[in-house]
């Protein structure tokens, strides 16, 4: 993308976000995948980037008169602090610092400053569900393009050509499951009109692109939230008789289909080639993390830290070790997985306390879809998988607080 039609971009919408910024934000939530879109200034960045600093800019010095209320950050202050401490610090040992510096200011500071304008700017309800409609327009064309991609091969890189894996318009098909699945997911709770169109679609799209841990963490992630919401007032959540019909139900369906399908057993038991590399690879990154328990690899630095115990001839070097606790452990130590769990347990703590709050459980259900497909792959660790991140850390923070639209 030319340099000057960016300018353009964002000049425009900074115009935006200056008249209208809950309506910016809620934009910058539809157009996550703009990451895809990089430029260079002294440092190389991303039309995304440049979206949530231009805003952060408008909110800060237009809208909040200069002052930087970490109140805000709510219950999550203390745990996300800590998490942007070892963040920081692991740029220190980091191999290459300059991509280190990269990943901490995407990764970290602009999805906390993201969790910082939605706080303090979506003041009503009708907010949250409004940004939850834009994600669920942005699912919508990710499918649409997956669709187009499956019949007629247009803009597959290789070697995902050869197989028709879609990867609608990211740049590797698990890209697809990871964006969409959580969205589904809180479109299946919250159901809004849009939810009819948006979730069998992005069900497409995750098929097409054969991202199967996605498929096994969406009904899962469904069945732990219908379990702990609660009956308030006409709020039209499970009794005790259909959650239990609802466990009953589900177990004796994996178990059914693990016993009939050997595919589906293969694939759950990582019997298959794509789980043999998982294991081996956990394997070799294991035997890394014993001679670095503390600091890991570094932001940025498993590639080249993880090189001399790995085995050439078993599968490429990747980014990460498409495991959730492994990935944050080699990125930031084991304290930084000490602060991946603090988060999660005041995630469940909020949760628990307001689980009658059909947004908070909306929240909770896309977080722990991205938490069991991480078991597998990579959430969190990805730009657009940053911010959608903080958008449903800030969901959980009570919205039933919030005023109604009337």
């Amino acid at each position: 993308m030319p340099l000057i039609l960016i300018v353009i971009v964002l000049v425009a919408f900074a115009g935006l976000a200056w008249r209208d910024l809950k309506l910016a934000l809620t934009l910058i939530l539809a157009l996550l995948p703009t990451y895809l879109l990089r430029f260079e200034v002294v440092m190389p960045w991303t039309v995304l980037e440049g979206f949530i600093l231009i805003a952060f800019v408008v909110w800060l010095f237009g809208r909040n008169g200069f002052k930087l209320d970490l109140r805000t950050l709510g219950k999550y202050r203390a745990s996300l602090f800590f998490l942007l401490a070892m963040a920081t610090f692991a740029i220190i040992w980091a191999p290459d610092q300059a991509s280190a510096l990269g990943i901490w200011k995407a990764y970290f500071i602009e999805p906390m400053l993201m969790f910082l304008m939605l706080r303090s700017t979506f003041t009503k309800r009708a907010d949250w569900t409004r940004a939850l409609t834009a994600l669920g327009l942005t699912t919508i064309a990710i499918a649409g393009f997956a669709i187009l991609q499956k019949l007629t091969g247009l803009g597959l890189p290789i070697p995902w050509d050869f197989e028709r894996r879609a990867t609608s318009i990211f740049e590797y098909p698990n890209a697809v499951g990871l964006f969409v699945a959580p969205i589904v997911t809180a479109f299946c709770v919250v159901r809004p009109r849009l939810a009819i169109i948006a979730v069998p679609l992005g069900f497409v799209a995750i098929l097409l692109a054969e991202t199967e841990a996605a498929l096994v963490a969406i009904p899962i992630a469904l069945l732990a939230t219908l379990l702990i919401a609660r009956r308030a007032g006409p709020n039209p959540t499970p009794t005790v008789k259909t959650k239990i019909t609802a466990l009953i139900g589900s177990v004796v369906i994996a178990v059914a289909v693990l016993a009939i399908v050997p595919a589906v057993r293969e694939k759950i038991l990582l019997r298959d080639y794509s789980g043999g590399v998982r294991v081996a690879q956990w394997s070799e990154t294991i035997e890394l993390l014993k001679d670095r328990p503390l600091q890991g690899a570094g932001l940025s630095g498993y590639p080249t830290v993880f090189e001399p115990y790995h085995d050439p001839r078993l599968y490429e070097i990747f980014q990460y070790p498409h495991n959730v606790i492994l990935n944050f452990w080699v990125e930031m130590g084991a304290f930084g997985v000490i602060a991946f769990v603090w988060i999660a347990i005041v995630t469940l703590k909020l949760t628990w306390q307001h689980r009658d709050d059909i947004l908070v459980l909306a929240a909770f259900a896309a977080l722990l879809t991205m938490m069991i497909h991480g078991l597998v792959d990579v959430p969190f660790l990805k730009n657009d998988l940053a911010v959608l991140t903080a958008f449903f850390l800030a969901m959980t923070l009570a919205p039933s607080s919030l005023t109604v639209d009337r």
